[in-house]
């Protein structure tokens, strides 16, 4: 009796040390993983001084023993001037788990300031986020394979002077597709349509457009949805070359889903994008329109078309309407929507212009 409680403790022991040595084990490497968390900042940071961007912050700070790691970054910036941005948080904190170095969640909160070059200036944003959320994935490469996020009551400041403009969610997913794929299936390079490189999807909903602004249409966008596949291989470059490159070489948008409701105005429609000679967007569409009276008469106001062209173009498009028997307003019903030479033509009709994208 007395020699099995004997081994009855024994093999207690044995549970209890070895739980006790994993335990310590474990310990060890959170805090020494902490550090190498640190350590791969500092040098993912000189990484990207060594190709022209500038990245800074305060000191790390890694909490979260003993489940994840909690990784907060204090007055983040990133400049990038050959690609023509920057970019400045408030605090920006990372979570994984101490077995996944792979897929990360992120919080964005409070004031981000965002400056891009659009060709000719500087155009400074401002953002006050409330409630904002990522989920990034990186590949064996350690580029980012996923983006995801849900930002929640933005309000923004720009270019436009006084006011905000306020969008109560906006919520987007890139998704890339990795290098191992296109080894895998390097024949379809040479098809004749480009191999997908990437997706993308956007969604926007309670937008109030700053006091002034939106003319005819109102300063309310109720909702904007986008979702699109790129089509051929952006080369790891400066923007303005990868974007030439990219379209010498076949590469092509092609728009799944593109919806808005923008007070009167209610678009629905998918297609083809890509760019000409001139960096111009080229491409077809097909449509459909409701409220299209409404637009003219904005156009008409912000003096982008002339109002004779105004009238032609009302006359046109109520011909090609269709009303319904419920007497709600007319609708051009898969119209084709087209960019070519510089314009935008929905059916026979000029309805605007395109400027050639600049870096």
């Amino acid at each position: 009796m007395r020699s099995g409680r004997v081994k009855i403790v024994l093999l207690l022991s044995s549970i209890v040390g070895g739980m006790a040595t994993a335990i310590i084990a474990y310990t060890a490497y959170w805090f020494v993983a902490a550090n190498e968390i640190k350590d791969r900042i500092a040098d993912w940071a000189a990484d990207q001084r060594a190709r022209g961007i500038t990245v800074e912050a305060g000191a790390p700070v890694v909490n979260g023993y003993p489940l994840y790691f909690e990784v907060s970054l204090k007055h983040p910036s990133i400049d990038n001037p050959g690609a023509g941005w920057a970019w400045r948080g408030e605090t920006v904190t990372a979570n994984f788990h101490p077995w996944r170095f792979d897929k990360f969640n992120l919080k964005i909160n409070g004031t981000n300031k965002l400056r891009f070059f659009d060709g000719a200036a500087w155009q400074d944003f401002e953002s006050q986020i409330e409630d904002g959320r990522a989920w990034l994935e990186l590949d064996d490469a350690r580029k980012i394979e996923m983006l995801i996020f849900d930002f929640k009551h933005i309000d923004l400041a720009g270019p436009w002077g006084e006011g905000s403009a306020f969008v109560a969610r906006m919520r987007a997913r890139v998704e890339r597709r990795t290098s191992a794929e296109l080894e895998l299936n390097p024949a379809s390079i040479s098809n004749t349509k480009p191999l997908e490189f990437a997706t993308a999807a956007l969604d926007v909903e309670g937008v109030r457009l700053p006091s002034g602004y939106g003319e005819e249409m109102g300063e309310q966008i109720e909702y904007l949805n986008l979702d699109l596949s790129m089509f051929g291989i952006v080369p790891d470059s400066d923007t303005a070359t990868a974007l030439r490159m990219w379209r010498d070489n076949g590469g092509m948008l092609e728009i799944n889903l593109f919806r808005m409701r923008w007070g009167p105005l209610g678009i629905e429609a998918n297609g083809t994008i890509a760019l000409d000679a001139e960096m111009r967007p080229i491409g077809a569409l097909v449509a459909d329109i409701t409220g299209y009276g409404d637009i003219i008469d904005a156009l008409i106001i912000s003096n982008m078309i002339p109002l004779g062209d105004a009238f032609l173009a009302k006359v046109a498009f109520n011909m090609m309407a269709y009303r319904p028997d419920d007497g709600g307003p007319p609708v051009l019903r898969s119209v084709p929507v087209m960019a070519q030479d510089g314009g935008v033509f929905v059916g026979p009709v000029a309805v605007g212009t395109l400027p050639a994208i600049r870096f």
